[in-house]
């Protein structure tokens, strides 16, 4: 068994306790490795139903840290959501909707924790939580405990885990992508998405294809990742320029309400097809870049036409227009919205992303040839 000095005392701490280091300011309740609180509320009330029963919780994780000044915190490292529940419920910002056990239903159902009567506020305040009490680890003991954890209880999603597992710098650049003005204007990702690092993978996944080639997500995304996470100093021009391109690309689509590429689909496949012109995209003059504006716009609408109806008089004059900017025949146009359209489907299948690829790449490259 490895032997790295770890400290794992059992001990407890009641909700009054909690609450204390809360306002204290030496609980920290979200690590930079930790999730944000995803809980819906009919999970936190079954939980503040669960205190109010006196039944056990599973034991809750705390990292403690102890300056040279006698400065002491206690780091979540599981337990968040169960604990960010119960001080929200304390500040009352959430009443006990759906209560399951009849007699405190009666009672209690709909009302805020300051609405609850005194004694029963009193009997709250002294609950008993199990703690597991880590002292003094080094950072990667924490996370691989953390991790740990998680993957036994299998509640992280696989970029949940990489983030406590793998931080530094291809992880902050992730973020600096799904921060990026792109990630607000195209609406491509969910708030449940973001909040289970589903935005950070995307982008893993996306710049992984632009260094490497298309690939199959469930084969190689994890070997990708660790490889750059690894030797992110190898790839720290390459990420400026990605950086670069999110902002070109940002000034160039039509952001009018949800288009194609709103779409993780759509929105992949733009990423890495521009990734590939995006010197071509770069040098191209206010007029060129306004005409691949439009040519993007109409592209997209094509297709989503395409999908919908499967081809009308609409779709027809959209075709038409895009042969007209893209300087092709309304023949060849119809072939490329129509291959990309079969691509769409199976999505994250290698043969479709090559074939949407192929085909964005086509009328895209040939509008910048013009």
């Amino acid at each position: 068994m490895a032997d790295h000095g770890l400290k794992f005392e059992i001990e407890s701490k009641t909700v009054a306790e909690f609450r204390s280091l809360d306002k204290s300011g030496e609980l920290i309740l979200q690590p930079e490795y930790q999730r944000q609180a995803v809980w819906p509320e009919r999970a936190k009330v079954s939980l503040m139903e669960t205190i109010l029963l006196g039944y056990p919780i599973p034991e809750i994780y705390l990292a403690y840290e102890t300056s040279p000044e006698g400065e002491q915190t206690a780091s979540v490292v599981d337990g968040q959501q169960r604990l960010t529940s119960l001080l929200d419920f304390l500040k009352n910002k959430f009443p006990l909707d759906g209560l399951e056990d009849e007699t405190l239903s009666g009672k209690f159902e709909g009302k805020l924790f300051k609405e609850l009567p005194d004694d029963v506020r009193q009997e709250f305040f002294q609950y008993r939580f199990p703690i597991r009490r880590l002292s003094n680890l080094a950072d990667e003991f924490v996370r691989a405990v953390f991790a740990r954890v998680n993957r036994v209880n299998m509640v992280l999603t696989e970029q949940e885990l990489r983030n406590a597992l793998l931080p530094g710098p291809f992880n902050d650049f992730l973020k600096d992508c799904a921060a990026h003005q792109l990630s607000t204007e195209s609406g491509v990702f969910s708030g449940e998405r973001r909040k289970r690092g589903g935005d950070l993978e995307f982008y893993a996944e996306v710049f992984g294809t632009c260094i490497f080639g298309l690939s199959n997500k469930k084969t190689e995304l994890n070997e990708r990742y660790d490889e750059i996470s690894t030797d992110f100093e190898d790839y720290q021009r390459r990420s400026v320029e990605f950086l670069e391109l999110l902002t070109l690309l940002s000034s160039t689509i039509k952001w009018v309400g949800r288009t194609r590429w709103s779409n993780i689909v759509d929105m992949f496949t733009l990423l890495h097809v521009a990734w590939g012109l995006r010197k071509e995209l770069g040098n191209a003059g206010p007029d060129q870049k306004k005409q691949i504006r439009d040519l993007l716009d109409l592209f997209q609408r094509a297709v989503s036409d395409k999908k919908r109806n499967g081809g009308n008089e609409e779709t027809a004059d959209l075709l038409a227009s895009l042969a007209a900017m893209a300087n092709m025949t309304t023949e060849q146009v119809e072939n490329i919205v129509e291959e990309y359209t079969s691509g769409v489907r199976n999505s994250s299948d290698l043969g479709s992303r090559r074939v949407r690829s192929q085909q964005l790449a086509l009328i895209l490259s040939k509008k910048l040839q013009n």
